[in-house]
């Protein structure tokens, strides 16, 4: 997987989009709405006419497209980019997971295939998840990936810790979230579960990341 290779996977994916927006949009009631957010528990919470909904996966993907195209351009610390590849390129990938499971989404609700769409998304998020947290670990310092909190950007070592601790507790989120999809819970009770688990993933790697930088400064003054 190279960064060419997913400009040229992401032109693809948009392509179909366009396509499959305008063909089954004038296939549809020109009054009918369609769901453009999910809430936590995979219900729709918010809905678009026909257009805007069936168009919105595209435009999600243009701009994930185009942001990561031109990371390396605009990322102040290259170096760390350059050494992170993997996290670089596996969450560009991954954001072309969601987009597309928001197209199927879309697209089954439009055709009425009767897909399970919130169980999908949720899924494709813990994917998601688990793709970064894997590389997560493996990354260095950068301005505008990772976890940038002002002590992971303040140390390298501390960095690298963040992101091992950050990296596991990532995955587990990401399974949590794809067991709950999987099992027949109430709406209420699943988006508790993934609440608290993607809070946990954000939460504790940033706390941990203070506390680090803490004990770096404590042991830098004690040697004086």
């Amino acid at each position: 997987m190279t960064r060419k290779g997913l400009a040229i996977l992401t032109i693809l994916l948009l392509s179909v989009m366009l396509g499959a927006a305008f063909w089954i949009g004038a296939t549809l009631p020109a009054d009918l709405r369609l769901p453009i957010h999910w809430g936590l528990s995979g219900t729709p919470d918010r809905y678009a006419g026909k257009y805007i909904a069936l168009l919105s996966p595209a435009a999600l993907t243009a701009f994930v497209g185009l942001l990561f195209y031109a990371l390396p351009a605009i990322e102040p610390r290259a170096q760390g980019l350059a050494r992170s590849q993997g996290l670089y390129l596996w969450i560009w990938a991954s954001g072309l997971v969601v987009c597309a499971a928001i197209e199927l989404a879309l697209v089954s609700t439009a055709l009425g295939w009767g897909l399970a769409t919130g169980d999908l998304l949720i899924c494709a998020i813990g994917l998601m998840l688990m793709m970064i947290g894997n590389q997560l670990g493996k990354s260095r310092s950068m301005y505008l990936v990772g976890i940038r909190t002002p002590w992971t950007l303040a140390s390298e070592e501390v960095w690298i810790k963040t992101h091992r601790l950050g990296g596991k507790l990532m995955i587990a989120a990401g399974l949590a979230l794809i067991v709950t999809a999987l099992l027949p819970l109430a709406p209420s009770a699943a988006a508790i579960v993934s609440a608290a688990a993607i809070a946990i993933g954000v939460i504790v790697p940033i706390v941990y990341s203070w506390w680090l930088w803490r004990g770096e400064r404590r042991a830098g003054q004690s040697s004086r």
